[in-house]
């Protein structure tokens, strides 16, 4: 599973506990932070967190960059039912100083009674990530070496998937034994919406001889299973470090924005605070410039059940 961080209560510890026992973290309406919108999250994406706060790259502090994203969302007039980091959370190999320094950060969030869900990217790394959140850890996780699971919401179910390859290795996969998992998981779901979460992008065109995949490389088995369920509405990812929007064969493509630092330097970075809703999902950007024109962007995406 991933690492589901509960918020510091006793009650929604033991919630944890005894769903993990399971040998599949399903977060129900009982992980929600008491008094908050269970239908609102905010996701974030590309932390890239180094043990050292003072690291730069890109002309970025990214330690800097998180603490006013987790200061912004503790300024929220509505309290949202879980914080989303979509992999790469720390900075280069996921060393252990890295989520210790990212535990640290986010630390006000778990305060503040939000539950916590922390993904895998290529940049990351499972055991020292689990080491800085030791109580997390699923004896039968449903599929070996990867961190996947499921939180359950009124209007939409959220899938997380795992598609790191390899430690620092920047191909996506999402492998044989999990796409079998995501059948089942989605099947079992054929009444309610879902979005489907992973780090990297679907890459549909493979690369130039020589060249390495970039993003998911059995992307055509994965999106095929996706087109082939309906009630698959959306799918979020990060990875490339841009915000962008799109739609294929009635699926939402949204590439969430970096929380640290952007490629292109006229694309925002940021996160974007989420309201589900009944057919869609409302999305408001968050950019790290408040000069930014994109700054309080809000888009709605709408589907039918």
């Amino acid at each position: 599973m991933p690492i589901h961080v509960p918020p510091m209560t006793r009650r929604s510890f033991l919630i944890r506990s005894s769903a993990a026992m399971a040998g599949l973290m399903v977060c129900r309406q009982g992980w929600s932070a008491e008094g908050s919108d269970p239908n609102l999250f905010a996701f974030l994406s590309d932390t890239h967190i180094d043990a050292n706060p003072a690291t730069i790259a890109r002309n970025v502090n990214m330690t800097d960059n998180l603490n006013q994203v987790v200061q912004e969302i503790g300024k929220l007039a509505r309290k949202p039912a879980g914080l989303i980091v979509n992999g790469d959370c720390a900075y280069n190999r996921g060393l252990p100083g890295d989520y210790q320094m990212l535990a640290k950060g986010l630390e006000p969030v778990r305060k503040g009674g939000i539950p916590l869900h922390l993904l895998m990217g290529n940049h990351d790394d499972h055991e020292p990530l689990y080491a800085s959140f030791a109580d997390q850890r699923s004896a039968a996780p449903p599929v070996s070496g990867k961190l996947i699971s499921v939180i359950e919401t009124p209007f939409a179910d959220i899938v997380l998937l795992d598609t790191q390859k390899a430690v620092n290795v920047v191909t996506g996969e999402i492998g044989e034994t999990q796409l079998k998992w995501l059948a089942e998981t989605l099947d079992a779901r054929k009444d309610k919406s879902v979005i489907v979460f992973a780090h990297h992008n679907m890459q549909f065109v493979p690369p130039e001889a020589g060249k390495v995949w970039g993003g998911i490389q059995d992307t055509s088995e994965f999106y095929e299973l996706l087109k082939s369920r309906k009630q698959v509405k959306a799918f979020f990812y990060g990875h490339s470090h841009r915000w962008n929007i799109e739609q294929k064969d009635g699926i939402h493509l949204v590439n969430l924005p970096p929380v640290a630092y952007v490629f292109n330097p006229e694309l925002p970075n940021g996160w974007v605070l989420a309201q589900l809703k009944a057919g869609g999902i409302g999305l408001h950007l968050h950019t790290i410039a408040a000069d930014h024109p994109l700054n309080n962007q809000k888009v709605d995406l709408t589907w039918l059940r």
